[in-house]
């Protein structure tokens, strides 16, 4: 038998980082991870979060440095959709802050989305955001998910690995990439697009992004279209 090629590694790497049970188990780990930050750090209690501008309770604060310096990702949710499977939000939110002189904040970017009136909700995929430098140029390149749920009744949602629709979120060099999957029981239902920014990407982060995508499909946590190996389409200008 041949040698595994570094590509095939890298991927069979990537698809056992992922493989986790497809819904509840991509929430926040029991144990803390290795980019929380510690309780303690002063300049992240709620109040100076507040007046950062982060208006959202907060969910997750995860801490990170680069060779620009040492930074916050900050993540909320609304939590104000309770279903009887678990607490969802109709609003969430992200924001990136530098630590400033290790005593204050400053925002580099921030993001909010919305459920649409007939989902069920939305929330973190928290076990899914990585925090890595994709393209070796020794800056971090933040990759958030989130997953909106479609309704079932009033008091449950459709947690399917193919019902709903997923966001992935990319920021390189500050600017946002977005793909926007949606799923469905029957092969043209679904479809996976993204905005230019993605297609302006280096090549190695775009693959990154793509072999995620096909990671998460295998270990059913959401079924992209894999028409076409999983590489999004361009999405079109009226969206």
């Amino acid at each position: 038998m041949s040698a595994p090629t570094k590509s095939c590694i890298v991927a069979l790497a990537l698809l056992a980082s992922l493989a986790v049970p497809a819904h509840g188990q991509a929430r926040s780990p029991a144990q803390p991870g290795k980019n929380d930050c510690p309780a303690s750090t002063p300049y992240l209690d709620a109040e100076t979060l507040k007046a950062a501008g982060f208006e959202l309770p907060v969910f997750k604060r995860l801490c990170f440095s680069d060779r620009s310096g040492s930074h916050v990702l900050v993540l909320g949710e609304a939590q104000d959709a309770p279903f009887a499977e678990e607490l969802l939000s109709k609003t969430l939110q992200a924001a990136l802050y530098k630590v400033e002189g290790g005593r204050s904040l400053s925002k580099q970017w921030s993001i909010r989305d919305f459920a649409l009136k007939d989902e069920a909700g939305v929330n973190f995929r928290s076990k899914l955001i990585e925090l890595t430098d994709l393209d070796g140029d020794g800056l971090v390149d933040p990759v958030l998910v989130y997953r909106f749920f479609d309704r079932k009744d009033a008091t449950h949602f459709e947690s399917d690995d193919f019902a709903g629709r997923i966001k992935i979120v990319a920021f390189h060099h500050g600017r946002k990439a977005t793909i926007h999957a949606i799923t469905g029981q029957l092969d043209d239902e679904r479809t996976t697009t993204a905005n230019g920014n993605y297609f302006a990407l280096p090549k190695p982060v775009q693959q990154h992004l793509v072999r995620k995508m096909a990671a998460m499909y295998e270990a059913g946590q959401f079924g992209f279209d894999n028409s076409y190996g999983f590489v999004p389409r361009k999405e079109s200008a009226a969206r």
